[in-house]
């Protein structure tokens, strides 16, 4: 009964690209063998018939055997009209590399790509360019970015704006702070703008301050108003103990037409603030006598009063 049938040698059985034709030779033995194995008369048979039928089944075992294992450790090229597929599996793992004219499919546990590698005109005008541990890439976006060392020529993180020169944050009312870095062209390390772009403080590289209105810079502070501490008290003092206010004008209770100056003769002179003296004093000396003489606005002496 198996005179027909020609078994593959141990090569064939390993040669993948005998795979079909093992399916072959095993689907005749099978069929064969089943016939056979319904039909033999084993209450009459020979010991030695039976030991030669018991290690032809174990062989045909192990042939079953070998071309499972065959047909799952194997490569498949298939091709159609729209689509080359290999598969490549070892019986526990799979490759699947598939071409159709509209996409490149690649499924396999692990990919190691070695060299340099250009992904160009995607679904925008570009590239991406992967070497070694480098990416370059016009943008990359991720839900999470997590690095040790990040090195960028600007980003936007948070609301923040950070550039080489500023970094920068917008409220949603349209205010903004900038902070500037030395190398800046910007002559403020800090400033800060309203809604409408007005500035209403600033930091300047120069040293000065500028709050609002009010302005510091170089020892002066320029207000639209000062207000004193509780007890209404305030200190102003310059390198030569004085004040000078409004060029000398002195307001009070709600007059500001008078002033009390020195004039050019060294007399302390209040008038009215339009320039015309109301009176003036005078520390006068007449020999080793002194007196303090109040003068009026023709420079005339009203009053003395003796000193010494």
């Amino acid at each position: 009964m198996l005179s027909n049938i020609t078994l593959p040698t141990l090569e064939e059985i390993r040669d993948k690209n005998n795979a079909e034709k093992i399916r072959g030779y095993l689907a005749t033995l099978h069929d064969q063998l089943k016939y056979m194995m319904l039909n033999i008369d084993t209450d009459n048979l020979s010991d030695s018939l039976n030991t030669t039928i018991s290690t032809s089944s174990q062989g045909v075992t192990d042939l079953k055997e070998s071309v499972i294992q065959l047909d799952e450790s194997m490569s498949v090229l298939s091709q159609t009209a729209e689509k080359i597929s290999w598969i490549v599996s070892d019986g526990t793992s799979s490759t699947d590399f598939s071409f159709t004219p509209y996409a490149t499919e690649l499924i396999s546990k692990c990919v190691d790509i070695t060299g340099y590698v250009t992904f160009s005109d995607l679904e925008y005008n570009g590239k991406t360019v992967i070497n070694g541990s480098n990416i370059i890439s016009g943008s990359i976006t991720a839900d999470k970015l997590t690095v040790n060392d990040l090195s960028a020529l600007s980003a936007n993180i948070g609301g923040w704006s950070l550039s080489s020169s500023a970094i920068q944050s917008k409220s949603q009312s349209g205010g903004a702070l900038y902070l500037n870095s030395a190398t800046s062209s910007d002559p403020y390390w800090v400033k800060a703008t309203d809604a409408y772009g007005y500035t209403t403080f600033y930091i300047a590289k120069s040293g000065a301050c500028y709050f609002n209105g009010g302005y510091i810079s170089n020892g002066s502070i320029s207000a639209d108003k000062i207000v004193c501490d509780s007890e209404k008290r305030l200190d102003l003092t310059n390198n030569y103990n004085g004040i000078k206010i409004g060029s000398g004008m002195v307001v009070t209770n709600g007059y500001n037409n008078c002033r009390l100056f020195v004039n050019n003769s060294g007399i302390l002179t209040f008038d009215t603030g339009t320039g015309d003296s109301m009176f003036s004093l005078a520390l006068l000396r007449s020999g080793s006598s002194y007196s303090l003489s109040v003068l009026n606005g023709s420079g005339q002496a009203v009053g003395s009063i003796p000193l010494s």
